[in-house]
């Protein structure tokens, strides 16, 4: 071993923690914590570390990099991660609240190579207690993942933790198909509240029910139906009316769809494009490039708590108590109910927005 160069054994309060001392390509002296005894560490096991430390002295010019902390590197990594991968702007979005909200409270400060399986574990406990999801847990893994496996590129990190993690287990979700049947009586449910209602309540009732309508028979995705423009709704052509997806609208933004599958025709049956008609000839804001659904009074983005609680309305008096996911649900049903029609799998992969048949 060259001069100076050793693996040391330190007994700590949690057990024996190996360590490294060698000099770095510029002569600097380096003491390189690895590990416990409990996380797998051993002498022979340091020693063969210490070997390729060694090694990468000689042959790369290896030099100690100065500890980074989480949060400055997250905020280089939000900088060229994304527009490398070419991320959607809604993806970006959704991981810059994840990061200012619960990574950079939890680990902003921490240096990189501190960020361990038992500190992963810990976060996860803290923030089950807060009442996040197991879902929305995971996702915050897989943010967490795609920064350390970075970092570890860049030799900031040993490796990265996250993979030794035990995840959150998932409930499985199953998806609420509303029947032929049940999409009816829905409807008819819708009638009801617009007959009582008047003013402003009753145009916004008929707008949730031409959400309603669009959703379980075009099967479309939430934030496509929220982009709908009247430019991309064909109610006149005589091969039959039709909608052309082309635009989302997802936190706040205009976007494209997830996928080239995402932008799509899809052929609009009599119902629907009727009521797409009278929708049209009732609103105040039918140009071309106006919103279909959005606020009636002031055309702003639809609300969709709002719809969601006018569909839970139309539910109950539809006497249907399970819960139905008042986006998702439906457009699932659309495409359940079209695939039970007979439609052939082709074509509703292609109704979809779906690349192929697994999704």
């Amino acid at each position: 071993m060259p001069d100076g160069a050793c693996v040391i054994r330190y007994e700590g309060k949690r057990g024996s923690v190996w360590r490294l001392k060698y000099r770095d390509a510029t002569g600097r002296q380096v003491q390189e914590t690895l590990g416990r005894g409990d996380e797998g560490w051993s002498k022979r096991r340091a020693e063969a570390e210490l070997r390729a430390r060694l090694t990468a002295v000689h042959r790369d010019g290896y030099r100690k990099v100065e500890p980074v902390t989480f949060g400055s590197y997250q905020a280089e990594w939000l900088d060229t991660y994304p527009a490398a991968k070419a991320l959607k702007r809604s993806t970006i979005e959704g991981y810059r609240l994840i990061i200012e909200k619960h990574l950079v409270p939890a680990f902003g400060s921490a240096k990189l190579d501190s960020i361990d399986g038992q500190a992963l574990d810990a976060y996860l406990v803290t923030k089950r207690r807060e009442g996040l999801a197991p879902r929305t847990l995971n996702r915050h893994l897989n943010l967490l993942s795609a920064i350390l496996k970075a970092a570890e590129r860049r030799s900031l990190i040993r490796a990265n933790p996250v993979p030794s993690v035990d995840r959150p287990r998932e409930p499985r979700r199953r998806w609420r198909i509303l029947s032929p049947a049940e999409v009816g009586s829905v409807e008819r449910a819708f009638e009801e509240l617009i007959d009582e209602a008047e003013g402003e309540e009753r145009d916004w009732r008929r707008q949730a029910r031409a959400v309603f309508l669009v959703l379980v028979a075009a099967g479309l995705r939430r934030g496509e139906v929220l982009g709908l423009r009247w430019h991309s709704v064909h109610l006149a052509d005589p091969d039959g009316a039709f909608l052309r997806v082309c635009e989302t609208f997802v936190r706040g933004g205009i976007d494209t769809p997830k996928s080239e599958a995402g932008e799509r025709t899809i052929a609009l049956g009599n119902r629907v494009s009727t009521e797409l008609f009278e929708h049209r000839a009732r609103t105040a804001f039918a140009g071309e490039d106006e919103r279909v659904f959005g606020s009636p009074t002031k055309g702003t983005p639809f609300d969709t708590a709002r719809y969601a609680a006018t569909f839970r309305l139309a539910l109950a008096r539809a006497g249907i108590a399970d819960y139905v996911r008042p986006f998702h649900d439906l457009r699932h049903s659309s495409i359940t109910n079209a695939a039970a029609a007979g439609t052939p799998p082709a074509a509703l992969m292609a109704r979809a927005g779906h690349s192929d048949f697994k999704t």
